[in-house]
């Protein structure tokens, strides 16, 4: 039977986890007994922390890993938001008169990374289970930590009831799952004798494993933000912290689209003898990925808000992903790439927002006019950032998605009509993108400045983020060679 079957972990290989685990105990220490050091010197400690474990887990033999590492460079970077955010997280969490009850603000994000490094090394349900619930626990505490504010407060309950019913679904999948399989192992041969038991294989088996892997797939769906479980994005990202904002939309993502590749990678090994199984699978794929598509991309285009539009187009982004994900395979490396360039566009557009919301006192995208003409450096820096969100050739967007369009044209989709819908889906939520990302950019150069707009400054440590990123992005899209086995 499956039971025999276990998962064979490398403990070397987890060194990551246990790293940020004790850096954020030693952090915790230090909050509770010094309670007059200074609690900005603990995102500085959390981004040091970030860079040794995304150098660890890059240094690992599988492709996950460079996912965990991914994760790390992308939260350390949200510390050094928060470093710079740090007067806002203050007032808003004792009034502005001390810094106590802040320390754990730059903590959490350490324990909920550790969790990510831990998901990528998941081989059977409960790891998985596990490490998700260590990254969504945390979360919920960042994302309602401003207790004097409002917005956090509704943002961390909206979060902590969607929350706990993907948590739900997520538990019964695998629930299920070991009821149709006698394992909580992720293996092809499990999954072979689910769906393919041979002559005497009763079909309720077949039909429980396929509604188990549904349940389990739609618990992930909620940290991609897919379609139906991306309720929660538009209002919790502008509810919560700036920089808790970007932690969601980057490193949680990447804790989803990790459990989306460990839950499939044993149907695409099998993909070619269960043709059937395939089918059912790849039809929930492609109405997932359209409504995710349509939702996030066209849901977008009313936003005045900046951070609620960049919330709609983490919906959008996701989408585009999931592209990867139609058919019965995943290309591990295209997800890694177009997760980077989404990255580095969406952390110093968020940084880009913390600073307009710290200086000029609004989050509205009202609040980005005239910059071009009081910052045209930083102007011209978050212009290549939302480009690139955008897809516009030259920079890593425009790449990346034309990926998403081949991976869509080479797909082996369940009916002939759902891939040209596919595409035709894309290529107009694509457009929409240019739309609404550009009201970005048309506020920073076609509006003039009031009186009150006064010129942005820029502490080093953000525009260190903002510069690195545009400059990165601009790179990898001009030299398409780094993606030659795609042309």
């Amino acid at each position: 039977m499956t039971e025999t079957i276990q998962p064979m972990y490398n403990w070397c290989e987890f060194a990551p986890t246990f790293g940020l685990v004790g850096l954020a105990v030693i952090l915790l220490m230090a909050d509770a007994f010094l309670p007059k050091f200074p609690k900005q010197a603990y995102a500085i400690a959390g981004a040091i922390g970030c860079a040794v474990a995304a150098y660890a887990s890059a240094a690992g033999e599988n492709l996950m890993d460079y996912f965990a590492a991914l994760a790390c460079v992308a939260t350390g970077v949200c510390l050094l938001i928060s470093y710079d955010y740090r007067k806002i997280t203050c007032e808003s969490v004792n009034g502005g008169l001390t810094q106590e009850g802040s320390g754990e603000f730059n903590i959490l994000p350490l324990i909920a990374t550790a969790g990510i490094c831990a998901l990528s090394k998941a081989q059977d349900l409960i790891t998985l289970f596990v490490s998700l619930e260590v990254v969504t626990l945390s979360s919920y505490v960042l994302v309602g930590y401003y207790r004097r504010n409002q917005g956090s407060i509704e943002a961390g309950v909206k979060y902590l009831i969607l929350g706990a019913l993907s948590t739900g679904m997520l538990v019964f999948g695998a629930a299920w799952y070991f009821g149709m399989t006698g394992s909580f192992v992720l293996d092809p041969v499990i999954y072979a004798q689910a769906l393919y038991g041979g002559e005497a294989h009763h079909p309720t088996i077949f039909l429980g494993f396929l509604m188990a892997l549904c349940f389990l797939l739609f618990g992930a769906f909620f940290k991609v933000g897919a379609a139906p479980m991306h309720t929660w994005i538009p209002d919790v990202y502008q509810g919560a912290p700036t920089p808790i904002s970007a932690f969601l939309a980057v490193s949680s993502k990447v804790a989803g689209f990790i459990a989306l590749i460990v839950l499939l990678a044993p149907i695409a090994e099998l993909s070619a003898a269960l043709q059937a199984p395939i089918t059912y699978l790849v039809t929930v794929m492609a109405v997932v990925g359209a409504a995710t598509l349509l939702i996030g991309n066209l849901g977008a285009i009313p936003q005045t808000n900046a951070k609620r539009l960049l919330g709609y187009s983490s919906i959008g982004q996701a989408g585009f992903i999931l592209a990867f994900f139609q058919g019965a395979t995943c290309n591990v490396i295209d997800v890694i790439q177009y997760l980077l360039a989404y990255g580095l566009a969406t952390l110093p557009a968020f940084c880009a927002i913390a600073l307009i919301r710290r200086q000029r006192g609004s989050e509205e995208i009202s609040a980005f006019r005239g910059l071009a003409r009081t910052n045209p450096r930083l102007a011209f820096l978050i212009t290549v950032c939302f480009a690139s969100l955008a897809g516009v050739p030259l920079t890593a967007g425009f790449l990346v998605k034309l990926k998403a369009f081949i991976a869509i044209l080479q797909a082996n989709l369940s009916f002939a009509w759902m891939g040209w819908a596919m595409l035709i889906i894309m290529i107009i939520c694509a457009a929409a993108g240019f739309y609404y990302y550009f009201k970005v950019i048309r506020a920073m150069y076609w509006e003039k400045p009031q009186a009150a707009d006064t010129p942005i400054s820029i502490p080093v440590s953000s525009g260190a983020i903002i510069t690195i990123c545009a400059i990165l992005l601009i790179i990898t899209g001009t030299m398409p060679l780094l993606y030659s086995y795609t042309f």
